[in-house]
């Protein structure tokens, strides 16, 4: 928990983002994970790591949009690491330092939620100026 709480720091802190919109990409992502997490073989999840990669995937494609460029790397760099986990699995060294399976299905929900808050928000955000 420790470990994820320590995550959500570094996210707060590379992205600064909003507290209020920064718990709506949270309680929104959380929800959908767990709904998700139903749909699968997994009993017991006690981590964040789904959320933090939601939060993630939301802000940099969020910055990536609204023109930083150098998010965009932030955005290839999630998606090649969840893609990863889904061909080769979660790696050994952090099963072993949490003392737990890795739940990469959490990772992969997280990340495509993360990255559809954005989409949405960015295209909701362009309409409404549009037609202002």
């Amino acid at each position: 928990m420790a470990m994820n709480l320590a995550g959500l720091w570094v996210i707060c802190y590379l992205f600064r983002p909003a507290v209020r919109s920064t718990l709506w990409v949270i309680g929104v992502s959380a929800t959908f994970i767990g709904l998700a997490l139903l749909l699968t073989n997994i009993t017991h999840y006690l981590g964040l790591s789904g959320v933090l990669h939601a939060v993630f995937a939301y802000w940099a494609l969020s910055e990536a949009l609204e023109g930083r460029k150098s998010s965009w790397l932030l955005v290839a760099g999630v998606v090649g690491k969840v893609a990863w986990e889904g061909v080769y699995g979660a790696s050994e060294a952090t099963s072993q330092l949490i003392e737990a399976s890795v739940a990469t299905q959490a990772h992969a929900v997280g990340m495509v939620v993360g990255l559809l808050m954005a989409l949405l928000h960015y295209v909701r955000n362009h309409h409404l100026q549009h037609n202002s």
